[in-house]
């Protein structure tokens, strides 16, 4: 009998510590993007409930394949690494993020305005690009590394989905009008 208490306590272990490991990025030691699926599905629920805001943020480091090209995938995974603990930095019980795929990162604010969100974001914009970084397996400089972000306000759309496209649309707009800025996301119906 205590064999088998003790096989399916370490069955229990086992199948935790699985379902943590396929919740969280092993290079950043973030949280997935399927952990943040859960997290945005809870955090709106209770931010509807207490009348809280909520903003989503998707966050996209710029000329990232550069990075790797000139300097190797071990440069750049140091790079994402820096970016995620840049982000964490700006994060806090009611500020969660999450890397969700690639150089791509997703913020999700639950008592954040849509503007102290952008705000947020945006010191952190300013001061990593004002930072002249080197790699310091080679000491050549890496340049200026920026990212670009889009937010919107989760409740200005029908649903969470819609506001994660919709920040990512407001994403696309930051790079595809320079980089190296933060976008919002307008209200569904608004020209932009």
């Amino acid at each position: 009998m205590r064999t088998s208490e003790s096989e399916a306590k370490g069955l229990r272990r086992s199948l935790e510590k699985a379902q943590r490991d396929a919740e969280v990025d092993h290079l950043t030691g973030l949280p997935n993007r399927r952990a943040f699926e859960a997290v945005l599905e809870r955090e709106h629920k209770a931010a509807r409930a207490a009348l809280d805001p909520l903003v989503l943020a998707f966050c996209d480091i710029d000329h990232f394949k550069r990075i790797n090209d000139t300097h190797g995938h071990e440069a750049g995974d140091r790079v994402l690494r820096l970016i995620a603990d840049l982000l964490s930095g700006i994060s806090d019980d009611k500020c969660h993020v999450s890397r969700h795929g690639g150089e791509e990162f997703v913020m999700l604010f639950r008592g954040c305005t849509l503007t102290e969100a952008k705000e947020r974001l945006d010191r952190l914009r300013e001061s990593l690009a004002e930072r002249r970084l080197v790699n310091r397996h080679n000491d050549e400089p890496f340049g200026q590394i920026t990212f670009s972000a889009g937010v919107a306000d989760v409740f200005d759309h029908t649903d969470p989905r819609a506001a994660l496209k919709a920040a990512d649309e407001a994403l696309y707009a930051a790079k595809t009008g320079g980089r190296n800025q933060i976008r919002v996301a307008p209200k569904p119906g608004t020209a932009r």
